[in-house]
């Protein structure tokens, strides 16, 4: 269920979730926080003005990764609720920093993300649900930040093109949600940098984006589905 607030209750808001996911508190309620935060995500990646909002959001960034990676020194066990991948908890985690990379305001924020976040590739890729999807629009969204870009160089070629055709294996899941369907342009033309011209893989790439625009066509503006399969055109 989605979480709001007016805008005189968004600090407290945001400074109770803070709290929740401190290292200190149970794995339960941390994850829990985050789902909350999660359901709020579009609200949040709205928010340019709170009190104090640089130490705010810094703040709040910082606690995320806290939710999901309390002890960053410690390598939990597989079976711990703090293991390094959990599908429901890692996607709720996926999305949400995805969702506040869409704001330039939140960007510089989201940087102490980062890390984590290469670290997940191999695991998100192999995953069978969209992680990927938000793994690689996360990164994308995040280049035009300095500091970004920089981590962004330790990602190889063939990260990126995997990363790129396992994102539009999950597109179709997403054409209920305006905010990914806004990000499809950029996953068009990062694709086309990766020239998936023939074989096994092209054939793949065509039947996940023709199964995406089926979806579109039944969910979209007839117009931007239009736009959009003309961008397509030009990646095959």
């Amino acid at each position: 269920m989605e979480v709001s607030c007016s805008p005189a209750k968004q600090r407290p808001f945001i400074e109770a979730l803070i709290t929740c996911m401190g290292s200190s508190m149970p794995p339960r309620l941390r994850h829990a926080a985050l789902r909350a935060i999660c359901s709020s995500r579009e609200v949040l990646a709205s928010i340019d003005v709170v009190d104090d909002a640089d130490m705010v959001l810094t703040n709040l960034s910082r606690a995320i990764l806290t939710a999901v990676c309390p002890q960053p020194d410690v390598t939990p066990t597989n079976d711990s609720p703090d293991c390094f991948f959990y599908d429901e908890r890692d996607l709720c985690y996926l999305k949400l920093i995805f969702s506040l990379a869409r704001n330039s305001y939140w960007r510089p924020h989201l940087h102490c993300q980062m890390d984590r976040a290469i670290r997940m590739i191999e695991e998100c890729c192999n995953s069978g649900s969209s992680h990927t999807f938000y793994l690689i629009g996360f990164f994308l969204r995040m280049r035009s930040e300095e500091v970004s870009a920089t981590s962004l160089s330790s990602i190889n070629w063939f990260q990126l093109r995997d990363m790129c055709l396992k994102a539009w294996y999950w597109a179709f899941s997403i054409t209920d949600d305006a905010r990914c369907v806004e990000f499809l342009p950029v996953l068009v033309e990062e694709t086309k940098e990766y020239e998936v011209r023939s074989g096994r893989d092209r054939e793949q790439l065509v039947e996940n984006v023709e199964r995406l625009m089926r979806n579109l066509e039944r969910h979209s503006n007839q117009g931007d589905v239009e736009k959009l399969r003309s961008m397509i055109k030009g990646m095959f």
